[in-house]
């Protein structure tokens, strides 16, 4: 259950400082548990649960389904299998290890507004891809930073 906490931190992208401070525990607590020195408590679980109510409370408990509540299933990390390629929207495909030196640009699509016209990569040495950030409809989000 340490690691799944510890997994939900990183995954929302704070602090495990921030988490205690938004949870109402105290940080040392929150190191405790994420060093495997202690066991989260119930109060401790039930102010997790109620800060973030998006968890999936049987994968938190249990380690069964999906971290989050109604999440698909099977969706993968954009970064979890470094040897698959990126597809674009002219159908070509990037290897991730060269995404660090790419510029997104905006590619033409028939009938679609400015707002719904997806990125394609294009080569240039010039920039790196420091970070990702994927926003959810409900409200969350998620950064990826690729490993170099």
């Amino acid at each position: 259950m340490n690691s799944r906490i510890k997994q939900f931190i990183e995954y929302k992208g704070i602090t495990p400082s921030e988490f205690a401070d938004s949870i109402g525990v105290q940080r040392s607590n929150v190191t405790h548990v994420l060093h495997n020195r202690n066991k989260p408590s119930f109060p401790f679980l039930s102010k997790m649960l109620e800060t973030f109510p998006e968890i999936n409370a049987k994968w938190l408990l249990l380690g069964k389904g999906q971290m989050l509540e109604n999440q698909p299933p099977n969706q993968s990390d954009l970064f979890s299998e470094p040897s698959k390629a990126v597809e674009t929207t002219k159908k070509e495909t990037i290897e991730p290890s060269k995404l660090s030196t790419e510029v997104l640009e905006t590619a033409p699509q028939e009938k679609t507004s400015e707002k719904d016209q997806m990125p394609i990569i294009t080569g240039s040495s010039s920039k790196s891809v420091e970070r990702i950030v994927v926003f959810y409809t409900d409200q969350t989000f998620k950064q990826y930073t690729p490993s170099n």
